[in-house]
């Protein structure tokens, strides 16, 4: 991902969807694009903005993990980004991500 990429997942998503942060933030698949990084993967869908403290307790524990699953941040491998809903904790909306970088609330 580059640094325009980035900047098209900051400007959807305001920051972190889970706390708004804006500083410490990363782009975080919401399905493991797995050994050898599938490009597969990389559609803006699939693609959150989230804080680096959230980020990291999704990939380590459990109990986060299964959170980020209920609020759509994380996926199963199966599961297609288009059609599972993502909160927007940080404006308390959900919303279906599209792969042209927006959203729409549902």
């Amino acid at each position: 991902m580059n640094a325009k990429q980035f900047q098209r997942y900051l400007v959807r998503d305001g920051g972190c969807v889970h706390c708004g942060e804006s500083e410490a933030i990363a782009p975080h698949h919401r399905a493991n694009r797995g050994m050898g990084g599938s490009k597969a993967r990389s559609v803006a869908s699939n693609v959150v903005v989230m804080c680096s403290w959230m980020n990291s307790a999704m990939e380590s524990d459990a109990r986060v993990a299964d959170m980020g699953r209920e609020y759509g941040w994380k996926l199963r491998s199966y599961d297609n980004p288009l059609l599972v809903p993502v909160f927007y904790e940080s404006m308390g909306v959900w919303v279906l991500l599209n792969d042209e970088y927006g959203w729409a609330e549902v």
